[in-house]
């Protein structure tokens, strides 16, 4: 097999890479793809370094999958030909996640959206995968009616330039941070990311706004949580924060259902539910954190407990690492059951 990774340069393309070795997926010959910028840059793949090449259309001719992380303009102008031709392409961006021809698929939740084994395959928004992971095997039983949900997003989410500008701006109030507590806000650094503060500091609006002033990052949660559960009424309130943690997104969920369902039930149907891991000892110290989900493959459930007067509701809270089962993992997967 051929196989191409587009933005291979990128946080998510990197790890891309490291997971198709990883996991023993059948590379014959690895094309890393990128802009013209990052032409000729070495990544490394089986012990060998592998030059990163020009991303075109004519660059993915005979090539038999695709894994995009390169942004949403460019999956556009670039997915449809080369789909068209012949590729089989599995992309992390927005661009078709709300097209209704194209499956937009956790494996564990909906796998069998790749039953008619499409040609473009859309993975889902990084948090919505955190979320779903937790709630999907629990709505299977008992029929999710409404959630609401607060996340708590790493900067890695945001692109390699966004952990630098944490780190940057760490190093800048070192030395200061009891300052911090009647601040100079002139001072505070800002970088090109943010274009506010994120060390020692949250940010509650992330995405461009759209209508009744959601952001972009929260509408997702909603229409792609709808999508994946085939759930078109499901109720989903969301709200999107930015935190100074460099991998691992997080999310505290409200969820409701169709009949009572008590926190044993669910532990017990999660605690069987593949690529989930139950942490859910709070009196011992054992809850989920993004830093303890930091580079595993599993997302990490705990604090399940029930929803003040309701038999119906329980809260829950889990993590996950955005650029492996958030992203690249979760491609990969995708993959794997469609070259089964």
């Amino acid at each position: 097999m051929r196989v191409a990774v587009v933005g291979a340069t990128g946080a998510v393309g990197r790890e891309m890479v490291a997971i198709l070795e990883e996991r023993s997926f059948p590379v014959d010959e690895l094309l890393p793809l990128a802009s013209s910028r990052s032409e000729g840059v070495p990544l490394r793949f089986r012990g060998e370094n592998v030059a990163v090449g020009t991303l075109s259309v004519e660059a993915l001719r005979g090539v038999d999958l695709a894994l995009f992380s390169a942004g949403a303009s460019v999956s556009r102008d670039v997915i449809p030909p080369a789909s068209a031709a012949g590729t089989v392409c599995v992309d992390n961006s927005s661009a078709f996640r709300g097209d209704p021809d194209v499956p937009l698929v956790i494996p564990e939740i909906n796998g069998h959206a790749l039953g008619d084994s499409p040609r473009i395959v859309s993975n889902p928004n990084c948090t919505v995968i955190t979320v779903l992971m937790a709630v999907g095997p629990l709505h299977r039983e008992a029929k999710l009616e409404q959630m609401v949900i607060a996340s708590y997003q790493s900067v890695s989410g945001a692109g390699r330039q966004a952990i630098r500008e944490l780190a940057d701006q760490i190093e800048k109030l070192h030395g200061t941070e009891e300052d911090l507590i009647r601040p100079d806000r002139a001072a505070l650094p800002v970088g090109d990311v943010f274009g506010k503060t994120i060390a020692f500091n949250v940010l509650t609006m992330q995405g461009v706004l759209e209508a009744d002033d959601w952001s972009g990052e929260e509408r997702k949660l909603l229409t792609e949580s709808r999508k994946i559960l085939e759930a078109p009424e499901l109720e989903v309130q969301a709200t999107v924060v930015r935190v100074p943690v460099v991998a691992g997104h997080s999310a505290a969920v409200y969820a409701r259902f169709g009949r009572p369902v008590s926190p044993q039930e669910a532990r017990d149907i999660l605690e069987t539910s593949p690529g989930v891991r139950v942490v859910d000892d709070p009196s011992a110290g054992r809850y989920p954190t993004p830093l303890d989900a930091a580079g595993l493959d599993d997302v990490l459930v705990g604090r399940i407990r029930p929803a003040a007067g309701r038999e119906d509701g329980l809260l829950l809270f889990a993590s996950g690492d955005n650029l492996r089962k958030g992203a690249g993992l979760n491609a990969v997967q995708i993959a794997e059951r469609l070259f089964a």
